[in-house]
């Protein structure tokens, strides 16, 4: 003869209740946590900006090599909205570029493969004035901490696409697409929002020459892509506590 024992489950049903109540309240801070304004390495910006990741230099030196290559650096000026007083108190964000490499010419444009893009936060001493292009060089650039490492994203046969509108005066535009390949804030634009999965997106204008240097032009860029807010480690422990009260709830429930 089988005897059922009846067992009462109110009170686990009470205790799984609450723990789904918290885990709600845990997941649902992850999407709040997204309002507040994200610093990252020393650097302050809005996820909720209207066009949510744009920056902009105002400063940006293209250096072609003798075997066609491109490289160059600047510094950024502008950030989801913001300037550098504010995205960057007492710092500055540097850029350094290179490795372009020509892989064929069609009239006015030229492809180029490879490429990398590094961003650099330094705190430091600083020779810069970013108002002035005159006062950037291979030596002053690239300072401190790597804060975002990107590298080349292929997209038709080509990383960056170079456009040559004018010879005289020099009037040269770019288009490319990057990686998230590292630095301090790597995990933020990770997100492969941009064309063909890439992470971000860039333009350059290029339209003065550098003094005594054909080769050498200064002009403007911008960044485009998304960021994407990452849970604080405390909400990943307030989720991992919920799923192993729950898990712990089961088994007391089988036996």
């Amino acid at each position: 003869m089988f005897v059922v024992k009846l067992i009462n489950l109110e009170p686990y049903v009470s205790k799984m209740k609450t723990t789904l109540l918290g885990l709600a309240v845990a997941i649902s801070s992850i999407g709040a946590a997204s309002a507040a304004p994200q610093t990252v390495g020393g650097v302050t910006w809005d996820p909720d900006y209207g066009i949510d990741f744009s920056s902009s230099s105002v400063q940006m030196h293209q250096i072609f090599e003798e075997d066609g290559t491109a490289r160059g650096y600047g510094i950024i000026s502008t950030m989801n909205g913001t300037g550098q007083a504010q995205f960057c108190p007492n710092c500055e964000l540097t850029i350094v570029f290179g490795g372009y490499t020509p892989v064929s010419m069609d009239g006015a444009i030229t492809k180029y493969t490879g490429g990398f893009v590094n961003i650099f936060m330094n705190d430091g001493p600083s020779t810069i004035n970013p108002y002035d292009p005159l006062t950037m060089n291979d030596g002053n650039v690239g300072l401190g901490t790597l804060w975002l490492s990107l590298e080349g994203h292929e997209y038709n046969g080509a990383t960056l696409q170079g456009t040559l509108n004018s010879q005289m005066p020099p009037n040269l535009s770019g288009l490319g697409q990057l990686d998230v390949v590292g630095g301090v804030a790597a995990q933020y634009f990770d997100t492969n929002a941009q064309i063909d999965g890439a992470d971000m997106s860039f333009s350059t204008s290029f339209t003065q020459p550098y003094p005594g240097d054909m080769n050498h032009v200064v002009g403007t860029g911008n960044f485009y892509g998304l960021t994407s807010p990452v849970p604080e480690p405390s909400t990943y422990l307030m989720m991992g506590a919920g799923m192993l009260t729950l898990a712990a709830l089961r088994r007391r429930k089988q036996r």
